[in-house]
């Protein structure tokens, strides 16, 4: 096996099939790297997932084991209590009237199938070209820009209402909270730029791609289409979250909710100093995650959230960054599905996912998943990437959700 690929945070012994992908995802270039993350595995596709992988700026792109997802992020909404209280007394309204929210998330999730027509993508980007030409001797420090065109907001994988009890770090007191949790990408413009890497990546290098405005285009509506999309839940559902005005969209008019806590499931980003590119999959960077990190577990169990120290200048409630290594600055984001071509191994979860009182399910007929399930060798890894215990996890657990077949 390749001496780049650095299995120091595995939990387990590779297969074959994750060597001769990692061997694979090295060859192109001698200035690559890979490391394995906790949760790495191989999909049904046959592709590697969970590892941080770095190559030279100045690599061509073709270099790059780019994911066909590669913004997918989970979000997390706080509902806000009226009363400001330690309870949030709107979970007793929802769970004694099961049926009616139920049936209200079910129409907002028809709403966002049907929208078909106007989804977002490259042809919606700003062009600079239409900008009015400004004067030689006029100095425009700030410049206002928006979309091309409007566009409706898309169904994410995952939908779904989640309360938990969380301590302060205060340790004085529990509080129950109240969250929209959303999890996804946008499929049509992942596909664009996955297609636009293909074309490009034999005569474009990695610091190119990362500079381009289709990239920055698709980070930015990944988030902006979720925050649109939790808007409409909680107005639907009549749940107050703290909301602002989409400035960048035409209209005006589109509502977002400012989300409490934000994890990249897939991330990129360009190192100005090294001039190296750092990309991970089924994982985070560290030192862009604040307020906590949502681990993605299986659709029975919901998120956990791994909390950080305590944040004594911002007061965010979930923490501030992680002390992390300087050998790994990313974190695991989410377990993973067993499946015929990638057999079980370690704790395994088998749980059934159907359409009941609780969850909306895009398939008809009930499926039973397998997932890996993180116990203490998990955590100790994690403990080595810079989670303190003594922090500890809230977990997330589900009251309503929506789930798609793309979850799986």
């Amino acid at each position: 096996m390749d001496s780049r690929c650095c299995t120091q945070y595995s939990i387990f012994q590779l297969t074959d099939i994750e060597r001769g992908a990692c061997d694979a995802a090295l060859h192109l270039s001698q200035h690559t790297n890979i490391q394995l993350l906790p949760n790495v595995h191989i999909n049904e596709k046959m592709e590697l997932n969970g590892f941080k992988f770095d190559c030279a700026g100045c690599d061509m792109a073709n270099v790059l084991p780019m994911p066909t997802n590669l913004f997918d992020c989970n979000v997390a909404y706080e509902v806000i209590s009226e009363q400001n209280m330690n309870f949030n007394d709107r979970v007793l309204h929802i769970l004694q009237n099961m049926e009616g929210y139920k049936q209200k998330l079910n129409t907002v999730i028809e709403e966002l199938k049907s929208h078909t027509g106007r989804v977002p993508s490259f042809s919606c980007m700003v062009d600079d070209n239409d900008d009015e030409v400004c004067n030689e001797d006029e100095l425009v420090f700030a410049k206002h820009t928006c979309d091309r065109e409007v566009w409706d907001e898309q169904l994410p994988r995952k939908i779904g209402l989640y309360h938990a009890f969380a301590r302060p770090y205060t340790k004085d007191s529990i509080e129950h909270k109240l969250f929209i949790v959303l999890s996804g990408s946008l499929p049509f413009i992942d596909e664009e730029f996955h297609m636009l890497w293909q074309d490009c990546n034999a005569f474009v290098t990695c610091e190119q791609l990362l500079a381009s405005e289709e990239l920055q285009y698709l980070r930015s509506a990944t988030l902006r289409n979720h925050n649109r999309v939790a808007a409409r839940v909680a107005d639907a559902l009549g749940l107050p979250v703290r909301c602002f005005i989409d400035t960048e969209d035409p209209t005006g008019k589109k509502r977002s909710a400012h989300p409490t806590t934000i994890t990249q499931k897939s991330d990129i980003e360009l190192d100005l100093q090294t001039r190296r590119v750092h990309m991970v999959d089924n994982g985070c960077f560290l030192h862009k995650s604040h307020n906590g990190i949502l681990f993605d577990m299986h659709c029975n169990e919901g998120y956990w959230l791994y909390r950080g120290p305590p944040d004594n200048a911002s007061q965010s409630t979930f923490g501030t960054i992680f002390d992390y290594p300087g050998t790994m600055t990313c974190f695991p984001t989410s377990t993973f599905k067993y499946h015929t071509k990638f057999p079980s191994r370690g704790t395994v979860v088998s749980s059934v996912v159907e359409s009941n009182k609780d969850t909306l399910y895009e398939r008809a007929e009930q499926v039973q998943i397998d997932t890996l399930f993180p116990t203490e060798n998990f955590m100790k890894v994690c403990e080595k990437l810079g989670f303190n215990r003594n922090n500890d996890i809230v977990h997330f657990m589900p009251i309503l959700k929506y789930v798609s077949e793309r979850a799986f």
